[in-house]
């Protein structure tokens, strides 16, 4: 975010404005830079969105009425928020960027993103940290082997009959109906 605030208040990072129907593109190296922020947020991105609603669930105790309340709420405050921040962000900063400067419309986010982080780093003494178990290429490649391995097999007549569906007793997962949705599509 903040490349791409330079990007817009610096003068030497962006083309000049247009005269009349004359404009000149970026330079070389001020595409280059735009790209460079691009590519920060890509893996800023990706490197946050997966992982928030998984650590902010580690917070509560799935095991305690409790903690299942707070899972709950957890997320029921996590997509009001995610929803008024776009809210926000489709309606007042898109007006700053069209109306007043873009560079004002890009700090406001990034001013934004700086006091998060700072207040996530503030608390990090307090969070549960659940240490990962094994690794997940593992998982993966077990799949890929039991998918090889049975795909020859047949279909049950009654799959809700016969196929073993074990809910643990730990699971905060809810059991789902049986439906014949993806039926067809597994037949060869």
């Amino acid at each position: 975010m903040l490349v791409l605030t330079l990007t817009a208040a610096l003068k030497t990072l962006h083309p000049p404005q247009c005269v009349d129907t004359f404009c000149v593109g970026p330079t070389p190296w001020q595409m280059a830079f735009l790209l460079a922020g691009f590519v920060f947020l890509i893996i800023g991105a990706s490197g946050i969105r997966p992982c928030n609603l998984a650590f902010g669930a580690d917070q509560f105790n799935p095991n305690t009425e409790s903690g299942q309340r707070g899972i709950a709420s957890f997320f029921n405050w996590y997509y009001f928020t995610f929803t008024f921040a776009m809210m926000v962000s489709l309606t007042i900063i898109v007006y700053v960027q069209a109306n007043i400067n873009w560079a004002i419309g890009l700090a406001i986010p990034t001013f934004l993103m700086f006091l998060s982080c700072a207040v996530f780093y503030v608390g990090t003494r307090i969070y549960v940290i659940v240490q990962p178990d094994g690794s997940p290429l593992t998982s993966i490649f077990q799949v890929l082997v039991a998918t090889i391995k049975k795909r020859k097999l047949t279909i049950p007549e009654e799959p809700s009959l016969s196929l073993f569906n074990h809910v643990s007793t730990k699971s905060i997962n809810a059991k789902l109906p049986y439906n014949n949705q993806l039926k067809y599509l597994a037949k060869p």
